[in-house]
């Protein structure tokens, strides 16, 4: 399987995802940065891959750089010919926008581990690592998997996966983000970033069984 790996940031990597993808499935994985992404991908030739994933980001969906409005075409393109990809926080909200709804900012900021109110299953209700402020409105005919807090946490729409939680940031990927989020903000919510820290590097061990089931359950629901 060649997989296609949209690394909108640095601070947002593949993670456990790739590693996964590697191992279980015998993936290759092509790196592109988000921000490099080449012009012609808009409207030219797709790019030759099985499946991509657009991974977090700083940025917003409804930011006006080039990079972001060539990712959204490119996306419209891919899932209109049918063909799999799985976005993840930021790129589940470029899915979004490429399929017709929107993005927008929620007013608040959800962070940390948190539990899914409306999910599936015990496996998408979590509880998962969370670190966004924007959240998504999707199209009729797309699927809402899981809601939480008033926001869709995932959604298929065809052959593309949209989830706003995080199953493949580790505990690097996290002290990163705690790095960016202001301290107070986290403490007025009962938060630490020493105990937000501590929890991830615990549960890159421990939930691996429980991450290694959702990655296989995201892959099924996009015919893979």
């Amino acid at each position: 399987m060649q997989v296609l790996v949209l690394e909108n940031s640095p601070l947002a990597p593949v993670g456990h995802f790739g590693a996964w993808l590697e191992a279980a499935r015998g993936a290759t994985l092509r790196l592109q940065p988000g921000p490099e992404m080449p012009a012609d991908w808009a409207e030219g030739p797709l790019p030759e891959a099985d499946l991509i994933v657009s991974l977090g980001s700083p940025k917003a969906a409804y930011d006006a750089d080039a990079w972001i409005a060539t990712q959204r075409r490119l996306l419209t393109r891919w899932i209109a010919a049918e063909r799999p990809v799985v976005g993840i926080c930021f790129g589940a909200q470029m899915i979004a926008s490429a399929i017709g709804g929107s993005v927008a900012p929620i007013g608040t900021f959800h962070e940390g581990w948190m539990e899914t109110q409306e999910a599936p299953s015990a496996l998408w209700r979590g509880p998962w690592v969370r670190w966004h402020g924007d959240h998504v409105a999707v199209p009729e005919g797309t699927e809402v998997l899981a809601r939480s807090e008033d926001t869709i946490q995932a959604f298929r729409h065809r052959r593309a996966l949209g989830v706003q939680f995080h199953p493949e940031a580790n505990a690097g990927c996290v002290g990163a983000w705690l790095g960016f989020t202001p301290a107070e903000r986290l403490a007025a919510k009962g938060l630490s970033p020493e105990a937000i820290l501590a929890q991830t590097r615990e549960r890159d061990g421990s939930d691996a069984t429980r991450r290694e089931a959702l990655f296989t359950e995201m892959l099924t629901l996009i015919g893979l």
